[in-house]
C-alpha cells in the first residue's frame, strides 16, 4: 500500500524527503519547488517496522477529497 509520509516539522511538503526510502511525489501547485512525498508497504509487518523505526511517533490520517493516498505523518521530538 503507498502512503503519503510527512515530517510534522516540515509540513505536508517538502524540499527534502521527511526520511529515508521515500520517494518524491507530484509538485506542489501551491508551493513551487516543494513536494509531495511517497512511502509504499507492501505489508502490515513493514508498515509496522516503519512506525518501530520512527519510535511510534506516527499519525495515520485517511485520505481528504482531493487526496489519492492516507497520509503517515513523523512526528518529531523537537517540541518540548
Amino acid at each position: 500500500m503507498k502512503f503519503q509520509v510527512s515530517r510534522q516539522s516540515q509540513g505536508a511538503v517538502s524540499k527534502n524527503p521527511p526520511c529515508a526510502g521515500a520517494e518524491r511525489g507530484p509538485e506542489s501547485p501551491a508551493w513551487p519547488g516543494e513536494y509531495e512525498w511517497l512511502i509504499e508497504v507492501d505489508s502490515l509487518d513493514a508498515l509496522m517496522a516503519f512506525v518501530e523505526k520512527h519510535d511510534g511517533a506516527i499519525g495515520l490520517f485517511t485520505p481528504e477529497e482531493d487526496e489519492t493516498h492516507p497520509t503517515l505523518e513523523i512526528f518529531d521530538d523537537e517540541e518540548e
